[in-house]
């Protein structure tokens, strides 16, 4: 299952011809703007009753913005909420429950991403992963918004247990100056969750190109990107509100990085010892 967008959101097709509306579609027009994703929940007469306007401005709007139907309209919003946008996961009737029952119920979704996550886990190809992060010359992280804070989390865990681990992207040379020196011989882990920047597919086909394996790390309903990647590592990330949740992308990196202590054996522990001594010397923590 992919979650590209097939086309223009509604939104952008909204903002194109709303000067050329008339009253009655630039009234459920401006329902929309609030809360787009309400398209793929309601039926057209109840988003016209919603508005205040009849079912036919309803039809017109839709054939106006290019859609056939209000139903291919919904399967796009549908579209745009399985791909991660903050503004299609925001309802006009968000739950009125205690904060109490908010609370338990985030607490059972990042419970059941974490379990999900590591029940998918295969050990074989787990441990086959740890050899090659251990193994290849130089380790390379990339990521992008929300997937970069995740690269420079796993690069600061990666280089306890061994050296040569770089951020892609981390300061103002362009890409092609940084994977110039790339080899054979390295590894890049790439985490490309969901909103992928449209440079990630171009990154990824880049480094598959010149032949350097790929670890991509990412949501399970990812689309052809993985095409470019040797090993793929899946992370849950479905949310509760308006934002998807990386608690279970975070300890999956825990678990690479752990591992990768426990496989390195004595050379590993004497990389983290020498660095415990370097923070004695240097007085770094209070």
């Amino acid at each position: 299952m992919s979650t590209a967008r097939s086309s223009r959101s509604t939104v952008a097709r909204i903002r194109v011809h709303y000067q050329s509306m008339p009253p009655s579609e630039r009234k459920l027009a401006d329902l929309i703007l609030d809360f787009p994703g309400d398209i793929a929940g309601y039926s057209a007469t109840e988003l016209a009753e919603l508005a205040g306007v009849s079912k036919a401005a309803a039809t017109r709007l839709f054939r106006r913005l290019g859609y056939a139907s209000f139903e291919e309209a919904r399967r796009a919003a549908r579209e745009e909420k399985a791909w991660g946008s903050p503004l299609y996961l925001v309802s006009q009737s968000p739950d009125q429950g205690s904060l109490d029952a908010k609370l338990k119920q985030h607490l059972e979704r990042d419970l059941a991403n974490m379990t999900r996550t590591f029940e998918a886990l295969d050990s074989h190809k787990l441990q086959q992963i740890v050899d090659a992060l251990l193994k290849a010359r130089s380790l390379w992280l990339l990521g992008y918004r929300n997937s970069g804070f995740l690269a420079g989390y796993a690069r600061w865990q990666f280089i306890q247990v061994r050296n040569q681990v770089h951020l892609l992207r981390s300061g103002a040379e362009t890409l092609a100056e940084q994977l110039v020196d790339l080899q054979h011989d390295d590894l890049v882990v790439v985490f490309g969750f969901r909103r992928r920047p449209t440079q990630l597919r171009v990154a990824l086909k880049s480094i598959h190109a010149m032949g350097v394996p790929v670890l991509y790390i990412t949501e399970p309903a990812v689309g052809a990107t993985i095409n470019y990647a040797t090993w793929v590592l899946h992370a849950e990330v479905s949310r509760t509100g308006a934002f998807d949740s990386y608690p279970a992308a975070l300890s999956l990196i825990h678990l690479l990085s752990v591992s990768m202590v426990d496989s390195a054996g004595k050379e590993g522990r004497f990389r983290l010892k020498q660095i415990e001594d370097l923070h004695d010397d240097l007085n770094d923590f209070d």
